[in-house]
């Protein structure tokens, strides 16, 4: 790769990782891809708001909007269903006085779906007359849409079912809904709605939303009559058909959304059950599998305002309990991620209403060497290794934010200098916001950096990226693995700290490998400590750190409920006061959070790690372990006092206050990981019995 050069040109996307994306994009895909938009309608004047509204009614009804020229006679604009019937709820709603000024920006806010070329302009979001748009997902492969030419048709509720005090809604990959631990008996399911965010089969039939499609409890309740085994209904939905999808998640023995599903609201059919309806919502492969987050953002924000709409169509004053086991591992961590703080915002809004949770897990990212930071003095540089590793199908990512920086000077605070393997390519560059710097290698990118600023925190971001290190589908050019130096020079008056987060980039649980997490490292690390022989002891003089290991997405400071992993020891059996964090167990304080709000076992020991609970099939049982599987524990401890008190509603989060007996005090020096407690294994989840039912 001697021909390899940087070269600076200006940036095509708002988003450094769909940037990326759109740059490593095969040069001869001229397609016109819709992506789903987060879109806020604006005020025609002060609080009137209801111009705009039905503005954009009349276009999604029609398929377009009226500046539309550049593509005459197709679709340019459509919304699902219950999107739609949300919207016409907010008008009438508005119309009728049953809301008034001041609104709350959520109620403003919806999902819409156009076509790529008129989504962007100069490298930044195009402007409507009647909306802006705050984020715009992914370009959605396969997802053809055509003028509307029916009746909207939402998914309604015929009601809860009696007596019931609570929701349960998830979020995950692999949920299998036929599972005898989700029924209330042998043909009934307690999964009301379940969204099959299913982006690979095309043409999508379910107008109530534009990919995938949504199976009613009657519907399942259909299904399970008819099929002789659960494995004929996948087959059957096509969810599991080996000669269409690239993945067949519930085709494997363990489905993570099975098993977290089962912890959070799971009971054998001949156990008397809380009346507890499910809401569902299963993400798709492409999301899953690209664990950096670069496409999940849009298919999530969508999944939970789905499920509080459907809650509402229950009952408005239902409370919720949603659970979403996932992180990120890059990001600003002070509250202001998008997906964080959008998420943030929704969970407030429903608050004010009934008692809404959102629970997340910590992270599993303690001892993987992706969080460092360091404070340069005027003028002083100082360099990290960023190790890539080899036979990895997806590029890395590297996000390095800076404090207190001038939000008006558009230049980097810092002269970065990113260095291959072999040592080539290192050119000191000061980066400028608008602008991307490409390593190009026979007209196509194997490196970039960029450079942006958020103006309401006064932080920059510097954004790294190197290719694949293995062909993958799109056969481009393969950046070199190993060890690439990254060096950076102070070039500001004064004091400047940087945080430096590697992003996510493993395999997720049952897919075949396709990444391998890159990682920091630096010669003061791992050194040994010869008092205690512990290796893993980060020097005085080593950049790289423990704290700020949160998941990205798990820092903003009250609206969810953050939980940890914890490991139960020989002498937690002993002893319950001596419950230590999991090993992996991700740890506070971040700039916005200081540690998480309480903590779960995930762990039985160093030897029998994980926790059981129920596997793919009905019968079958697996181990799985991480702070994934301790929030939907927390999720099933927050419901069962949910059903029973009745709190206040407001906009802060509701945190799980269990009885003392049930809990486990947490050591000071253990807090930034556990949280103020950790709840004690729950004798009354009864785990699945082990059994071979029909295939």
């Amino acid at each position: 790769m001697d021909n390899a050069i940087w070269e600076k040109v200006p940036r095509a996307r708002p988003d450094p990782y769909l940037e990326w994306e759109r740059r490593t994009r095969d040069p001869w895909d001229q397609r016109d891809y819709f992506c789903s938009l987060h879109v806020q309608v604006i005020p025609v004047t002060g609080d009137d708001y209801l111009p705009n509204l039905k503005a954009l009614l009349k276009a999604v009804k029609q398929g377009r909007l009226d500046q539309d020229h550049a593509l005459p006679d197709v679709v340019t604009i459509r919304m699902a269903d219950d999107e739609q019937k949300y919207l016409s709820d907010i008008i009438h709603a508005i119309c009728t006085g049953a809301i008034s000024p001041p609104f709350n920006h959520i109620q403003m806010q919806f999902f819409i779906y156009r076509p790529e070329s008129l989504v962007y302009i100069n490298g930044a979001y195009e402007r409507t007359s009647i909306y802006n748009v705050i984020f715009a997902g992914p370009p959605i492969d396969e997802l053809t849409l055509h003028f509307p030419t029916h009746e909207i048709n939402p998914l309604i509720f015929p009601g809860p079912p009696a007596f019931a005090s609570v929701a349960v809604g998830i979020i995950d990959d692999g949920i299998a809904f036929a599972h005898e631990r989700l029924r209330s008996d042998a043909e009934t399911s307690r999964i009301y709605a379940l969204w099959l965010q299913e982006v690979e089969r095309a043409p999508n039939t379910d107008s109530r939303v534009l990919f995938g499609q949504i199976l009613e409890k009657n519907d399942i309740d259909a299904l399970l009559k008819s099929c002789k085994s659960e494995s004929e209904i996948y087959r059957k939905l096509g969810i599991v058909d080996f000669s269409k999808n690239k993945y067949n998640p519930l085709a494997a023995r363990a489905s993570h959304g099975t098993h977290v599903l089962d912890l959070a609201t799971g009971y054998q059919p001949s156990v008397e059950q809380p009346p507890r309806p499910i809401l569902a919502v299963q993400l798709p492969s492409v999301a899953t599998i690209d664990t950096s987050g670069v496409t999940m953002g849009s298919y999530v924000l969508q999944a939970v305002r789905m499920i509080m709409v459907w809650a509402d169509r229950f009952s408005p004053r239902m409370p919720l309990v949603i659970n979403f086991s996932y992180g990120i591992l890059a990001g600003p961590k002070d509250g202001t991620q998008h997906l964080e703080k959008a998420l943030a915002d929704l969970i407030k809004f429903r608050n004010n209403k009934a008692p809404t949770a959102l629970v997340l897990p910590a992270g599993n990212s303690y001892r993987v060497r992706t969080t460092a930071k360091m404070t340069l003095d005027e003028g002083e540089a100082q360099e990290l290794d960023w190790v890539a590793l080899p036979d990895a199908a997806a590029p890395n990512f590297v996000e390095m934010w800076f404090d207190d920086i001038d939000p008006d000077c558009s230049l980097a605070p810092v002269e970065i200098t990113l260095t291959a393997p072999d040592g080539s390519y290192g050119q000191p560059i000061r980066l400028e916001q608008g602008f991307v710097w490409l390593l190009m290698v026979d007209g196509r990118p194997i490196a970039g950096m960029c450079y942006d600023i958020n103006c309401e925190t006064s932080r920059g971001r510097i954004f790294l990226t190197v290719g694949p290190s293995a062909r993958n589908e799109k056969n481009w050019p393969i950046a070199p693995s190993g060890r690439w130096t990254v060096s950076i020079e102070n070039r500001i008056d004064g004091e400047l700290t940087a945080h430096w987060y590697v992003q996510r980039d493993d395999t997720p649980f049952g897919y075949p490998r396709r990444s391998r997490q890159s990682y920091l490292d630096h010669e003061e690390a791992y050194a040994r400590d010869w008092k205690t022989g512990d290796y893993r002891v980060y020097q005085d003089d080593c950049p790289l750190t423990y704290q700020e290991t949160l998941s990205a997405i798990a820092t903003a400071r009250r609206a969810t409920i953050v939980v940890g992993a914890a490991e139960a020891t020989d002498e937690f059996y002993e002893n319950t006061d001596d419950c230590p964090p999991a090993n992996y167990a991700s740890s506070g304080p971040t700039i916005s959070r200081s540690k998480p709000n309480c903590s779960a076992i995930a762990d039985e020991g160093d030897a029998l790690w994980g926790v059981l609970a129920a596997g793919t099939l009905s019968g079958s049982t697996v181990r799985m372990r991480g702070s994934s599987v301790a929030a939907p524990q927390v999720v099933r401890e927050l419901a069962d006092e949910l059903s029973v008190s009745h709190p206040t509603p407001g906009p802060e989060a509701p945190v799980p206050v269990p009885h003392p007996d049930d809990t486990i005090a947490v050591k000071y020096t253990d807090k930034p990981r556990l949280g103020r407690f950790v709840l004690k294994p729950a004798e009354r989840r009864w785990i699945p019995k082990r059994r071979y039912p029909a295939i």
